[in-house]
């Protein structure tokens, strides 16, 4: 994508906008988390898994932020932190794949809302807003996207690090169980086509 520098005055505005939501209101926060969760309930319904996803909201948001307030107006470059680390890793060991990681799409839509009212406070002027907004619209855009992205192949790392001498997903689903892995009851069954209640028998070859 290309990517033509701003105007000073609307770069100034860049800053200040980044400079309040490094320090965002907790209603913001919650309302982010809340926007996630609700989109994915198999995530809300893991208490460490929704944790690890409001920690990566905080980071993701943190990250776009400080980089504004260095340099802002410039390309963000995708976080690749701990907490898109941490989700990655999460999600392979419940048997979930990347696209669990649209929750995040909203979420994106709930920042850029947040986004534009600190912009409407930041100036009145109709051509410092149409600049601004359309800047700030592409970089979040382009930074989620490149996060996601990143997080993704993650995922894929992840995978490969789980059922490394095997494609079969039965083999994966049975080192998921065998290591602790959170993956629910029910998704472990469906994929090894198997029940897992009553007792069992097992043998080492």
């Amino acid at each position: 994508m290309s990517w033509n520098r701003p105007s000073a005055r609307v770069r100034e505005l860049i800053q200040q906008c980044a400079q309040i939501v490094v320090n965002p209101r907790p209603e913001w926060l919650e309302e982010l988390d809340a926007a996630v969760l609700a989109a994915s309930p198999t995530i809300a319904a893991d208490p460490e898994l929704a944790a690890a996803v409001s920690l990566s909201n905080r980071a993701n948001m943190y990250f776009w932020a400080t980089a504004n307030v260095r340099d802002p107006g410039a390309p963000v470059p995708p976080n690749t932190g701990p907490e898109p680390m941490v989700i990655a890793r999460e999600l392979v060991r419940r048997g979930l794949n990347a696209y669990s990681l649209d929750a995040y799409r909203v979420g994106e839509g709930v920042a850029w809302r947040l986004l534009m009212a600190i912009a409407f406070e930041m100036t009145s002027d109709p051509a410092e807003l149409h600049e601004l907004l359309d800047v700030c619209s592409r970089s979040v855009s382009s930074y989620l996207d490149a996060t996601l992205a990143r997080s993704a192949a993650q995922i894929e790392v992840e995978r490969d690090e789980l059922t490394r001498g095997t494609h079969a997903e039965r083999r994966e689903t049975v080192a998921l169980l065998l290591e602790g892995g959170p993956i629910p009851r029910r998704r472990a069954e469906d994929r090894l086509g198997y029940a897992l209640t009553g007792p069992h028998t097992a043998a080492v070859i």
